[in-house]
């Protein structure tokens, strides 16, 4: 009885983390910021993803980069600018859909640093605040 037990109990646990890393992660097919180094990632709320990164790119740049780049991703941007406020004071950024999918990423800091939040959600969710509502 444990041998049959263990003998279907593994095949479907191997099943299951391929399936995991094979692409259930929200944050898969989206570039990274331009010359960037990853600070981490985390869950947030609704189901989303965080994901951190720093850059010498200003944030006009980086917010550029990816309205260049989206497209091709799948994505369309529905959103974006510059603005001020937030953990790392004025800055930049931008919104997108892919399907259901939603895409915030923001971008500021003081000259020559700038730190980037990029949130995906499964659909958009009711607080779209990126790094501010993890």
């Amino acid at each position: 009885m444990r041998k049959a037990f263990l003998a279907v109990l593994v095949p479907s646990l191997l099943v299951m983390s391929s399936a995991v890393m094979a692409g259930d992660d929200l944050l898969s097919g989206i570039p990274t910021p331009p010359n960037s180094k990853a600070l981490g990632t985390q869950g947030i709320a609704s189901g989303g993803q965080l994901a951190r990164y720093s850059t010498s790119t200003n944030p006009a740049g980086v917010i550029a980069a990816y309205q260049e780049a989206l497209p091709g991703a799948g994505w369309t941007v529905t959103g974006g600018g510059g603005g001020g406020g937030g953990s790392y004071g004025g800055g930049a950024g931008l919104q997108a859909t892919n399907g259901p999918k939603y895409l915030s990423v923001n971008a500021g800091g003081p000259a020559g640093m700038t730190f980037v939040s990029m949130c995906v959600w499964p659909s958009k969710p009711h607080n779209d605040n990126c790094g501010d509502n993890d």
